[in-house]
């Protein structure tokens, strides 16, 4: 496996424009997480969706995943897999964009207070909470009670906000499966983000989390591995050294699959009322499609099949085979 760090310096400008406050490393040596317990990665815990109208979405949802949702106010939380692992659906309020609100990575012996400490330490600021713009919650984190007492979040140089949370977290415990859905989600798997300059953003999980590289999609797209071989963060995008203008956007989010068989998996999305569409981006609300990862990102020859679907506000998700770690062969399972 390629366990690579990457570390590349900030120029003064930007450090400036963003208010950043180069990590706190040594010449010799990248920061580890070894070095920060308070935030040793264990791996995806669980995300949330902001969608248009919570009814619709939770009878779609539902419906693929063969589970009956916990409600709670305004949201609905679904389990994924075994574990605490989960996501949670919620209505937008106005004015807000649909699409993945936040992205939960998971930790042992969660302390609000020491993941603070840590993100401090790494050029963080603390702010009063989540009601800025999005672009002005860039570097940040926050308490937000609305998700509990001790729910921290933080946003990147690039905007994408994360939430840092205990494996014990289990999102007010989702019940099991209920019936047969369209396929049965064994994990979280990855998250692809588009963002303004992803070298910047890598530097974070790179140099500042002291994670490594679990494989290369293209010569100049690495892939963060959170640890355990298989989950991974992508970042895609521009190279441009200027500060952003535009906030970053998570495209899709990609969950572990049982038998993972693309023309059988298609024909349930078509009988269940889903369109097939060929390599559609951006995705259409209600359709399903494939795109093939070529050897010129990684993938085997003829292409690596990557599945995915949209849901009633067109949000993507992808599904892949449970050995699935964004590498070469035909499954995406080649990392070493």
């Amino acid at each position: 496996m390629r366990n690579l760090l990457r570390r590349v310096l900030l120029p003064p400008r930007l450090l400036c424009l963003l208010g950043l406050v180069v990590f706190v490393m040594n010449t010799a040596h990248a920061q580890s997480h070894k070095n920060f317990p308070a935030l040793a990665l264990i791996g995806y815990q669980a995300f949330a969706l902001r969608v248009s109208d919570i009814e619709q979405s939770v009878r779609f949802y539902s419906d693929v995943f063969g589970t009956a949702p916990v409600l709670d106010a305004k949201r609905a939380t679904y389990p994924v897999g075994q574990g605490n692992r989960h996501f949670v659906l919620f209505e937008a309020e106005e004015g807000e964009p649909l699409g993945f609100a936040w992205i939960g990575l998971g930790i042992r012996d969660y302390d609000k207070d020491a993941v603070g400490d840590v993100l401090t330490q790494l050029g963080f600021t603390r702010t009063a909470g989540p009601k800025q713009a999005p672009l002005d919650r860039a570097m940040r984190f926050w308490i937000d009670e609305s998700w509990g007492q001790d729910a921290l979040f933080f946003a990147d140089a690039e905007g994408i906000v994360f939430r840092v949370m205990s494996i014990e977290d289990c999102g007010t415990c989702p019940s099991k499966v209920a019936s047969e859905g369209l396929f049965t989600a064994l994990g979280i798997n990855h998250f692809t983000n588009f963002v303004a300059n992803y070298e910047r953003a890598n530097r974070l999980f790179f140099d500042g989390f002291g994670l490594g590289i679990l494989a290369y999609q293209g010569p100049s797209s690495p892939t963060v591995s959170l640890g355990d071989g298989l989950q991974f963060l992508m970042y895609v995008g521009g190279t441009d050294s200027a500060a952003p203008t535009a906030v970053g956007r998570t495209d899709h989010v990609s969950l572990s699959v049982a038998a993972f068989d693309v023309e059988a998996m298609r024909a349930r999305f078509t009988d269940y009322g889903l369109t097939p569409v060929e390599g559609q981006r951006p995705p259409r609300p209600l359709t399903h499609w494939v795109s093939l990862r070529l050897p010129n990102r990684g993938g085997a020859e003829g292409g690596t099949p990557e599945v995915y679907f949209s849901d009633p506000d067109g949000l993507a998700i992808q599904i892949q085979d449970a050995g699935y770690c964004g590498g070469g062969g035909y499954l995406g399972d080649q990392c070493d």
